[in-house]
């Protein structure tokens, strides 16, 4: 369990990406269009990143560039000082059309296991994919198949398979957006748990200024077309955090206040 005053022991953790004057140009109905503009950002270890921002604007190209996925037109992307040229082991992106990310056909237990097939034996897999389930609070659920769950649980299948690669950053694109208000409650302090209890660093892309604060030690904006961040806010809001209990925070609705005008002007 972290202090409640934690923010200045943040603060002083080194940087696990560090993203550089980066502008990215995609080919779009013919012309090449710029998508991202002079992004600047660095993630310090253990730390968890909101990505907020309209439709259209980038964000998820963000996320591609840090997963390794895309490669920037110009400025550099880098992971422990060393330059992103493709995807890494210890950087999982998780995705938010669950459905269409695990296969129909396989168990549970078996769409976890996917990274480590042909990477690990039989035994050493079975262990790493019964750990990841438990976490995640599906070990019953083994051997049932993806189509049989909720969609909460099926998306904690998703969080399982990246965990059971013991990453050091998991990337997420809008997890939650198609969950109803209760499971996604459930499973932000489930996120909140596991980055506790693993210590991985945590970028996600979400719409809701709500789900930013409330998980997030920093909020980033990206704002226009093509994006650029415009703004970053520190939350500042002690750990544990409490869905009724943080939520009641004055901070908590200072930061709400503060991020809700960001993007309502747009700077």
């Amino acid at each position: 369990m972290e202090p409640a005053t934690d923010s200045r022991a943040r603060s002083s953790r080194h940087g696990i990406f560090k993203v550089r004057d980066v502008s990215l140009t995609l080919p779009s109905n013919g012309e090449d269009r710029l998508i991202l503009d002079s992004i600047d950002l660095d993630v310090r270890e253990g730390e968890i990143i909101g990505i907020v921002g309209p439709s259209g604007t980038g964000k998820t190209t963000l996320l591609r560039l840090l997963a390794g996925l895309v490669h920037p037109t110009s400025g550099t992307v880098s992971f422990n000082e060393r330059r992103v040229e493709g995807p890494s082991d210890d950087a999982v992106l998780v995705f938010q059309d669950y459905t269409a990310a695990l296969l129909p056909w396989r168990t549970v237990a078996r769409n976890v296991a996917l990274p480590l097939e042909r990477r690990v034996g039989k035994t050493e897999r079975a262990i790493r994919v019964a750990k990841a389930l438990a976490a995640v609070g599906l070990g019953d659920r083994a051997g049932e198949y993806p189509w049989r769950l909720s969609g909460g649980m099926q998306q904690r299948v998703q969080i399982a398979r990246a965990l059971v690669m013991s990453p050091r950053v998991i990337l997420m694109d809008e997890p939650f957006g198609a969950l109803d208000a209760i499971t996604k409650a459930a499973l932000h302090d489930q996120i909140l748990d596991l980055q506790a209890a693993t210590g991985a660093t945590i970028v996600f892309i979400t719409h809701d200024v709500d789900e930013a604060v409330y998980l997030s030690d920093r909020v980033m904006v990206i704002h226009g077309t093509p994006g650029r961040i415009v703004h970053e806010l520190v939350t500042d809001l002690p750990r544990p955090r409490d869905q009724i209990r943080t939520r009641d925070d004055a901070r908590f609705h200072a930061v709400r206040h503060e991020l809700g005008t960001v993007l309502r002007d747009g700077h």
